[in-house]
């Protein structure tokens, strides 16, 4: 199987729920404040060429996200571009350990588990506010389609 062809299990509609941190009173000491309900529908499909994917995900109004995701040739490794309706845009390298992806950034990491059957996802991202890397939501995702 060619490298970017692992990346097929993102593909297809998917349902998240979870939970969002974050804000002036999450600290060490209180890692899972400002909490509060995450939903979502992540859709991914193949870009023309199928060697690309490309994901947009729209949340419960704070966070749209736009993703592109593959795998880099030239620096023999998996990555993932993404751009947000806050006027972020971000780089990670994303590596694959069997059903685990963990997507790797400056300002946040994530890790996404995969079930047996491929159809759903439990996903944790966290974040470096202050030199600590701080939970940023916790969701299970499941396949729509």
């Amino acid at each position: 199987m060619a490298e970017h062809e692992e990346l097929a299990v993102f593909l297809g509609d998917w349902h998240a729920e979870g939970t969002s941190y974050g804000g002036d009173a999450q600290s060490l000491d209180n890692p899972h404040a400002g909490a509060s309900p995450w939903n979502s529908i992540h859709s991914a499909r193949w870009h023309s060429g199928n060697y690309f994917i490309v994901q947009d995900e729209r949340a419960n109004g704070p966070f749209d996200t736009l993703s592109l995701m593959g795998w880099d040739a030239e620096a023999g490794r998996f990555f993932t571009r993404t751009v947000e309706n806050h006027g972020f845009a971000r780089d990670y390298t994303l590596t694959v350990d069997g059903h685990t992806w963990t997507l790797t950034g400056e300002h946040e990491r994530a890790t996404y588990r995969f079930g047996e059957d491929g159809r759903s996802q439990e996903i944790a991202w966290e974040w470096k506010p202050a030199e600590v890397w701080l939970p940023l939501c916790d969701r299970t995702a499941n396949r729509i389609n």
